[in-house]
């Protein structure tokens, strides 16, 4: 019996190390600076978290609101995103757009955990527009983004079992 067919994300013959948040310790989370670190240190697999704003854009940010990481109220889903441009992670790092990440590192294999019901379409969007299912899976610890994502996005999509 032949073997079932690997994903292109898991195609990877060394073990398969994340950087979760882009690997947290010397930079703060899911900035651009703690990735970059990471993909220097030779992670090609990258864990983030995505909450998409008021007005759709999909942002790379663990917490439902500002307060942990950047010390100001507001939440992301009710914020428009020129506002959470204007916040900044550690008192100077810019939030970045799921859209930059996917872009800085073209090489890197994302695992994205889709945090809130809000972000399943503009995350589905924005994984078409890039092209890049095969170096991508979804994770959420909520079954029914998940399925939206499966049934949006179709067999190509790869994702964590869920929860349940």
């Amino acid at each position: 019996m032949r073997p079932a067919p690997r994903h292109p994300y898991l195609d990877w013959s060394g073990p398969l190390a994340f950087a979760h948040r882009g690997g947290t310790g010397i930079h703060p989370e899911n900035t651009v600076a703690a990735f970059d670190d990471a993909v220097e240190l030779g992670f090609t697999y990258l864990e983030t978290d995505v909450h998409a704003t008021s007005d759709g854009v999909l942002v790379a940010f663990h917490d439902p609101d500002l307060a942990r990481t950047c010390g100001r109220p507001g939440t992301i889903s009710g914020l428009p995103w020129r506002e959470v441009a204007e916040a900044r992670v550690g008192g100077e790092h810019p939030i970045p757009t799921l859209d930059e990440l996917l872009e800085r590192y073209p090489g890197a294999r994302f695992n994205i955990d889709c945090k809130a019901d809000s972000a399943v379409a503009p995350l589905a969007s924005a994984l078409r527009r890039h092209d890049c299912l095969d170096r991508v899976a979804i994770g959420s610890f909520n079954d029914l983004r998940l399925r939206r994502l499966r049934r949006e996005l179709g067999s190509g999509l790869c994702t964590s079992l869920g929860p349940a």
